[in-house]
């Protein structure tokens, strides 16, 4: 994992233009535009600025090309701080995702110093579910977010 740059808008476009990997997404399988890619990339790297936590590039070992994003984020709506990650569909089921999950928990609580990591997922997404469990997070409830019902995981130190 490595600090996202401008340089991977083109990267972080592509993932989100496929509509399985935005299936689970607020966006609910409708792709997600370029120019609504750099504005999320935007507000990733300002988010880092402002609260010296965030996301996260994932890449590949050999080519050193981004195949995904992970990272701990802020959220207003809820005033609590999100795990989040997301993979080019190629690389699912390779368990890139928990180790992703497991270390943003490690570094959220030993570095970041939060005292409360959420992490949420639509009911049917079964394998996002098994990674946010497999982080140590555990279900409290289901709540309403982003026009979306989605389960509420929780995780203290």
């Amino acid at each position: 994992m490595r600090s996202l740059q401008c340089s991977d808008l083109d990267a972080l476009a592509e993932i989100w233009a496929d509509p399985e990997v935005t299936r689970f997404l607020p966006s609910q399988g409708v792709p997600i535009s370029r120019e609504n890619a750099e504005k999320l990339l935007q507000s990733f790297i300002k988010h880092w600025q402002e609260r010296g936590y965030g996301v996260w590039a994932i890449v590949e070992n050999n080519s050193s090309q981004m195949i995904g994003y992970c990272g701990l984020r802020y959220l207003d709506e809820i005033d609590e701080v999100e795990v989040l990650y997301g993979l080019a569909q190629a690389y699912w089921g390779r368990g890139i995702a928990t180790q992703a999950a497991q270390a943003l928990v490690s570094y959220g609580f030993n570095v970041a110093k939060l005292d409360k990591l959420i992490a949420m997922a639509l009911p049917d997404n079964l394998a996002s579910r098994r990674v946010i469990e497999k982080a140590g997070l555990q279900y409290e409830k289901q709540i309403h977010i982003f026009n979306l019902d989605v389960l509420y995981y929780c995780a203290k130190p």
